[in-house]
């Protein structure tokens, strides 16, 4: 056949294929349109296939509602991705993924490519002003997916509409030079997409050229799915540089069905003849119904006022309802108290409130102010001072508010008498429960690696200031012997022996004796020695100033760590491997945010010097996320040949505390990270004091305060 006849062939399989799906697409199409009727109008942003707030391949401007949680799936020819994601504030989404490239999807991935991703919110949408965001794909990770980009989104009715410019691989179709070579050298930089070096922050927005994407998105008035078009900037050069891969055109069309706020599902076309698709579970994780305790009936508070001031009585009132008060006194006028915070992190204003009734119900007839010094295992807060009245008012008279209450609350910072620091009872509650979870979607060499404990946890007071805290580890299951398929074993290993501290049923995790004390209202100190984590026992040390109505903190910490021996029973024995590893510490509290950003500098576990950069959210149920970012002066290597000085991941905590049968306090705990890394690790030691001191802060007293009369 003649060049002709060949050109025909083409152009004749062409059309074939073309009318094949565009058929497909009105068939799914008159699907979705049967599904929708009838359904919610409300608008839901979906995700696009790599995880992120998008059209089908390229990002738009559009965000998560914050406390967001990501679990995607994405697959087009030849990638599968694989994303873990968190809004954690309004305008800032981080997302850990994994993607494989894989000629089957039912068989062996032939690389994989993990990347950090991250999304920053510049300008939010106004009547005449686009919303603005700012994307980093890989921006720690594999070069071969990473990406630069800014872009915009504008709402017209119906319609949403993106443009935007892309830099690495949202850009290599190249239709426009570097705009920003003009600022420095930096930009010029080559760009490789198969270089085995980690991409960082040496690799943002450079390259000589950059690319230009756009798309919309139309949601039909009451309907659960969108149509979505888009014409893409990323031209598969590196797939096509390895291999005969026959890239698809750069244009796409899908559609997007959202039944529930909860779940997106994409399926579309790239180009003729590729199909993409997607799945998107995206719970809020505000609405998480787990709380730290079970709350309990709330006690009524007398309607009247009689008798004497009894202080012992209101200790033993209150201990019926397991509040602890110790150090009750009072004169003509006020009433005051030290009470210690129960272990199950309920919040402040609540324990507060339930105290306060006790007090008010045994307060006689002359006392005004109830004055309640907040402790917890030797750590103290400023005093609190409610009026009786106001209590009575809101509780007994139902003719008051939280807020009425606040208005005259007073707080005192001065040291308490020195009665109040007479030994009390031993304090403990039943054994916590922490279901512990951590998955890696960082590694070049084994894919996602899991691993999954229950711990069992305790700790007493023995006395005002000591304490004994101790805790069991049962390994329920984990992948992590794949680790020793291809990475070396270190001759001091610090966690890439990881694997071996899994093979034992059950070990010790802790055990520990701890002391603290708060000298001055905004000052703590704590010590501990013994077994601080699961890997490490040592001794050490850490002091806190967190002044109280302030947004800032700042501390430091220093640790003899002896290394254990995953090899002995229990992990009880020592290697012999001990170092000295201590960080000055600062936080900053984004007000009215519930966001805290925590630096730390310092000498981590390989002996290495660097920083960690953390962002943590705390919501009014419970719940903790944060994300974190390390990088030290030594490297880590892989099995490829590269090398990365970054050590970064999310953590979450969920609170369990009232699920029937499951001791209050308990959470679930889960970690994405990578396994077996040696740089950039510090102690997990067992007494941190910003934590511990939170419920002490203006922040928290100030969000839960509306606790104080339930």
């Amino acid at each position: 056949m003649g060049k002709t006849g060949n050109s025909v062939h083409r152009t004749l399989s062409a059309l074939h294929n073309l009318h094949n799906s565009m058929r497909t697409c009105f068939f799914l199409f008159a699907i979705f349109v049967m599904i929708g009727s009838g359904a919610r109008a409300e608008t839901v942003y979906s995700a696009n296939i790599t995880g992120t707030p998008g059209l089908l391949t390229v990002p738009n401007a559009r965000m998560y509602e914050p406390g967001t949680m990501v679990l995607h799936t994405g697959v087009l020819d030849p990638y599968f991705h694989g994303v873990l994601g968190l809004q954690i504030a309004k305008p800032l989404y981080i997302g850990l993924r994994q993607t494989a490239e894989t000629s089957s999807l039912i068989g062996q991935a032939d690389r994989l490519y993990p990347g950090f991703d991250l999304r920053l919110r510049l300008i939010e949408e106004s009547q005449y002003a686009p919303e603005v965001t700012l994307g980093l794909q890989s921006a720690f990770g594999h070069k071969r997916m990473a990406a630069e980009y800014i872009v915009l989104s504008k709402r017209f009715g119906d319609f949403d509409l993106t443009g935007g410019m892309g830099w690495g691989r949202l850009g290599d179709a190249g239709q426009t030079g570097n705009p920003l070579k003009a600022l420095g050298s930096h930009f010029d930089d080559e760009r490789i997409p198969d270089n085995e070096m980690p991409n960082d922050i040496h690799n943002w927005f450079t390259g000589d050229d950059a690319g230009l994407f756009a798309g919309i998105e139309y949601f039909p008035p009451g309907q659960i799915f969108s149509v979505k078009a888009e014409w893409r900037a990323d031209r598969y050069t590196a797939e096509r540089a390895a291999s005969d891969y026959d890239a698809p055109a750069p244009w796409s069309i899908g559609l997007a069905l959202h039944p529930y706020k909860w779940l997106d599902l994409n399926i579309g076309l790239a180009g003729t003849e590729k199909i993409l698709g997607s799945l998107t579970l995206r719970p809020t994780l505000e609405k998480w119904p787990g709380r730290s305790t079970k709350h309990e009936a709330t006690k009524p508070l007398r309607t009247y006022r009689t008798g004497l001031t009894l202080p012992g009585q209101m200790v033993t009132s209150a201990a019926q309802e397991d509040i602890t008060l110790y150090a009750t006194q009072s004169d003509a006028h006020i009433a005051s108290t030290m009470m210690e915070l129960s272990v199950a992190d309920e919040s402040l204003p609540y324990q507060l409130g339930h105290a306060a009734r006790h007090m008010a119900d045994h307060g006689g007839e002359t006392v005004e102010e109830l004055k309640i010094t907040p402790t917890f295992m030797g750590l103290r807060g400023a005093a609190i001072s409610l009026m009786r009245r106001d209590l009575e008012q809101a509780l007994a008279h139902e003719q008051g508010s939280p807020q009425e209450i606040w208005r005259n609350i007073k707080f005192d910072k001065e040291k308490p008498d020195r009665i109040a620091y007479l030994p009390i009872a031993s304090h403990s509650t039943a054994p916590r429960l922490i279901l512990d979870s951590q998955m890696s979607l960082s590694e070049e060499d084994s894919g996602i690696l899991h691993r999954t404990s229950l711990v069992i946890d305790e700790r007493r007071n023995i006395g005002r200031h000591f304490l004994i805290g101790g805790a069991l580890r049962l390994n329920i299951h984990d992948n992590l012997d794949q680790i020793e398929k291809f990475r070396p074993v270190a001759l001091l290993p610090v966690r890439s022996d990881v694997n071996r501290f899994t093979r034992q049923l059950v070990s010790v995790d802790r055990s520990y004796l701890g002391w603290m004390m708060t000298p001055k209202t905004d000052l703590h100190v704590s010590l501990a020695a013994g077994y601080l984590e699961e890997m490490y026992a040592g001794s050490g040390g850490e002091i806190l100033y967190r002044p109280f109505g302030k947004t800032f903190a700042v501390g430091a910490d220093a640790w003899l760590a002896l290394r254990r021996d995953p090899l002995m029973d229990m992990h009880l024995g020592l290697n012999g491997d001990h170092l000295l590893t201590g960080h000055i510490n600062a936080w900053y509290e984004f007000p009215d945010r519930d966001l805290t950003i925590q630096a730390r500098v310092g000498r981590y576990l390989a002996e290495d010097f660097g920083g960690t950069l953390s962002l943590e959210k705390r919501m009014r149920n419970g719940i903790r996320i944060s994300a974190f970012a390390t990088a030290t002066d030594n490297a880590d290597f892989d099995p490829f040949g590269g090398t990365t000085h970054l050590y970064s991941g999310i953590k979450m905590s969920m609170p369990l505390g009232n699920i029937p049968h499951v001791p209050q306090g308990s959470e679930a705990r889960i970690a994405v990270m990578p396994f077996g890394r040696d740089t950039g690790q510090a102690i997990d030691h067992p007494l941190p004091l910003y934590e511990m001191t939170e419920r002490f802060s203006m922040r928290h007293i100030s969000a839960h305060w509306n606790d104080v009369v339930d």
